[in-house]
C-alpha cells in the first residue's frame, strides 16, 4: 500500500534528522517536529477519504494527542525536553495510523502501549548508562539519591509497587508477575533520575548568557506575575528573554538564573520505533525466550 509506505518511510526519516540535531545540538527544530505531525495526519487523512474509513484519521489523532499528553507529563517531570514531546506526538500520529491498519501485528498489549513497552526495554539501558556516566562526573547526584531514597514518601511509593507483582504472583499469573517486577526497578531508577536531573542536568547562567529556548529550572515571577515559567514547553521565547534582561538590569530579579534540560532522548524514540515496525512487541519476543 503505497500511503503506508509513505508514512513509514516519512517517519523514519525524520526521526533520523531528529536524532541527528538532538545528538548535535541538543535542540530539535519545530520545522521537523510539525512536518512529522502534519505529514502523518495527512497521510492519514487521505488514506481515510480514499477508502471511506474516517477511523484511520481519528485514531491517528486521538493516539497522537495520547503520546504528546505523556510525553508533556515527563516534560513536567523534568526528565525530556520540550522537542522531545512534540517529535514523540508525531510519532503517535504514525502509530496510530499505522496500528488502524494492521501493521502491527502479535501483540500483548494494544499496539498503542507497546511503543512504550518496547520504548523502555530500549531505554532503559540507554537511561541507566547515561545517568550513570552523569552521576560519576557529579557524584554530589549519588549523595542526593540516597537522601531521596530515605524519604517516607520515597520508602511508601518503593512499597505500594510490590504489591501489583505480588498479586500476580499470588494469583498464579507468573507471566504478569514478571512483567509487573520492572514496577519497583522504575520507582527507584525515576528517584535516581530525580536526582541527576536536579544536580547534573542544571545549571545556573547570568541573564546575559540566556538563550532562545532555554528551559527554566524555576519559575521567574516580579509581584506576583509570572514573567516566564518553567513549564512552558517551548521554553524562553524571545519577548520573554528580553524582558527578563531589562528585569534584571533593573534589579527587580536576581541576574543568575538556573536552567535545565533533558536527556538526549529522541535516538531512543527513533529505535523504539523501528523495534515496532520490525519486531512488534518485544515483550512477546522477550518472553519466548525465557519460557
Amino acid at each position: 500500500m503505497p500511503l503506508t509506505s509513505i508514512a513509514i518511510s516519512v517517519s523514519v526519516l525524520f526521526l533520523l534528522v531528529a536524532s541527528y540535531f538532538d545528538l548535535k545540538t541538543g535542540e530539535i527544530p519545530d520545522k521537523v517536529s510539525f512536518s512529522l505531525i502534519g505529514i502523518s495526519l495527512l497521510v492519514a487523512g487521505a488514506d481515510s477519504v480514499m477508502s471511506s474509513n474516517f477511523d484511520l484519521i481519528l485514531n491517528s489523532l486521538v493516539v497522537g494527542i495520547a503520546y504528546f499528553a505523556f510525553g508533556y507529563l515527563s516534560f513536567w517531570l523534568g526528565q525530556w525536553g520540550g522537542g522531545d514531546v512534540k517529535i514523540l506526538a508525531g510519532i503517535g500520529c504514525s502509530v496510530g495510523y499505522l496500528g488502524s491498519l494492521g501493521v502491527f501485528s502479535g501483540m500483548y498489549v494494544p499496539y498503542f502501549i507497546s511503543y512504550f513497552v518496547n520504548l523502555g526495554l530500549v531505554g532503559w539501558p540507554y537511561v541507566v548508562l547515561y545517568s550513570l556516566i552523569l552521576g560519576v562526573m557529579k557524584p554530589e547526584s549519588f549523595t542526593r539519591f540516597m537522601s531521596l531514597l530515605r524519604k517516607k514518601r520515597t520508602v511508601l511509593l518503593v512499597a505500594v509497587s510490590f504489591l501489583p507483582p505480588m498479586a500476580a504472583l499470588f494469583m498464579d499469573i507468573g507471566v504478569l508477575g514478571v512483567v509487573y517486577l520492572a514496577l519497583p526497578v522504575f520507582v527507584v531508577l525515576s528517584v535516581y533520575l530525580k536526582a541527576v536531573e536536579k544536580v547534573a542536568l542544571q545549571k545556573t547562567v547570568r541573564v546575559s548568557e540566556l538563550r532562545e529556548y532555554d528551559a527554566l529550572a524555576e519559575d521567574i515571577t516580579v509581584d506576583g506575575k509570572l514573567i516566564a515559567g518553567k513549564r512552558n514547553i517551548e521554553g524562553i521565547t524571545k519577548e520573554q528573554l528580553g524582558e527578563i534582561k531589562e528585569l534584571a538590569k533593573g534589579g527587580k530579579i536576581p541576574d543568575n538564573i538556573r536552567i535545565r534540560w533533558g536527556i538526549k532522548f529522541v535516538p531512543i524514540l527513533f529505535l523504539a520505533f523501528v523495534s515496532l515496525l520490525l519486531w512488534g512487541d518485544m515483550l512477546k519476543i522477550i518472553f519466548g525466550w525465557l519460557f
